[in-house]
């Protein structure tokens, strides 16, 4: 059953009760109840025809009297009875009243909709359903394809990458470096290869590159000592590790690569700004020095107290069948001012939803860039189906209202609500 009918299908059970609520009083059945007023009636009327009788026998009503009263008795009832008549009448108008709701109701409720209700929000949301659902289903017969494609070819080296990746897409971290691992041990001369096996194990380990990643890393170098990707994995665990120098080293060397003017660039380039000013300056120019002076006049408006954000996540009820529970969530906080980048950020998974994290130095995401460096942010959640935490088309995220100070009085909300375009 679709969300389409599963939709029209509450909106007519909603109608049917209110038309209950409308409809039983009028059509309740008086048949019982009217002949239960008649029998009494007609017994009421008995009972005093045999009074009159009896009071005629005893002589206390003449025959002209008892005439007389016997008459009026039978008028009595008569004119009594005849409000049957009445009421068959008022049910009848019950029941075109009943037509008319019957009708009108529906029609109302229809109208009002239309005028007044998201509709077309309901489409575009039911849209991107069926399309995200449609991805799924086409991601997960193309994987159970390529399994037994690589069960007939298991020396199908783009195979296994291509599986690893898939399930480094799904958040099926083990599944990825079993896969990857295949492919890493039928050619491990491949730099493309080594390096997602590097990523799949350090994402199995929190994103964290030291040991077997790093290894690998350094070896994709050896082999091709310019690698983009090579150079940023080698740049970001230098950071994690505090290695400012050999950070900067491999960050001129991607920078340099990168096409002007680029985000990629522009990231890096910010990067470099927060460990060595004069070295952005020299790469691109004015634009790039202003995020390390913003930070630097924020250090020092905001140094008396460290910044410590309460955030409180939740999950948009209407997003629920559209998400798995093992997908990634990030909380992060951004310079309101500055950076794009996040400069604190938790991870977890949407199972763990509705939730409450801290952000402060201690999830910064590099010793240079940290909450406080600044003074005012935003801060926001996504859920990330690749489990990367550069937001990419088909996520869902949500953002706290407004610019948030480092230290606010209460906790900060955030839901999840919106898909990234």
């Amino acid at each position: 059953m679709t969300s389409l009918s599963t939709f029209w299908i509450a909106a007519g059970v909603m109608v049917l009760f209110a038309l209950s609520f409308l409809l039983l009083p009028l059509l309740r059945r008086r048949d019982q109840q009217t002949l239960d007023e008649t029998t009494a009636e007609i017994a009421v009327y008995r009972e005093r025809l045999r009074e009159l009788r009896a009071e005629l026998r005893s002589g206390t009503l003449t025959e002209e009297q008892f005439s007389q009263a016997r008459r009026e008795l039978e008028e009595a009832m008569a004119a009594d009875l005849a409000t049957g008549s009445s009421v068959e009448l008022k049910t009848k108008r019950h029941w075109v009243t009943a037509l008319i709701l019957v009708v009108f109701t529906p029609s109302l409720a229809f109208v009002t909709y239309q005028q007044l209700g998201a509709s077309d929000e309901v489409a575009q949301f039911l849209a991107m359903e069926k399309e995200s659902q449609q991805e799924m289903d086409s991601m997960r017969h193309a994987m159970e394809g390529l399994k037994a494609r690589l069960a007939e070819n298991p020396e199908d080296i783009r195979g296994w990458q291509l599986l690893g990746r898939t399930y480094l897409a799904t958040n099926e971290f083990a599944k990825a470096a079993e896969a990857l691992g295949r492919a890493y041990a039928l050619d491990d001369q491949n730099p493309d290869v080594i390096l997602d096996y590097a990523e799949s194990l350090a994402t199995s380990q929190g994103r964290r590159l030291q040991g077997a990643p790093l290894k690998l890393v350094h070896r994709a170098l050896e082999i091709a000592p310019q690698h983009p990707k090579a150079l940023w994995l080698a740049a970001v665990n230098a950071l994690q590790t505090n290695q400012n120098e050999e950070a900067k080293t491999y960050l001129e060397r991607l920078a340099s690569q990168l096409p002007p003017g680029s985000e990629e660039e522009r990231m890096v380039r910010t990067h470099l700004a927060q460990l060595s000013p004069e070295m952005a300056a020299r790469g691109n120019g004015a634009t790039e020095t202003r995020a390390p002076a913003t930070a630097s006049a924020n250090t020092d408006k905001g140094s008396t107290q460290a910044p410590r954000i309460e955030v409180k996540v939740a999950l948009d009820p209407t997003l629920k069948d559209e998400v798995s529970e093992t997908s990634t969530v990030f909380v992060f906080a951004r310079a309101a001012q500055g950076p794009p980048m996040p400069l604190a950020a938790a991870r977890h998974q949407v199972k763990d939803l509705p939730l409450t994290v801290v952000l402060d130095d201690s999830q910064a995401m590099m010793p240079s860039m940290k909450m406080s460096n600044f003074s005012e942010f935003k801060v926001g959640a996504r859920i990330s189906w690749s489990g990367n935490p550069i937001p990419q088309s088909g996520d869902f995220q949500g953002f706290a209202e407004g610019t948030i100070p480092a230290a606010p009085s209460g906790p900060v909300s955030v839901t999840i609500n919106q898909r990234v375009p």
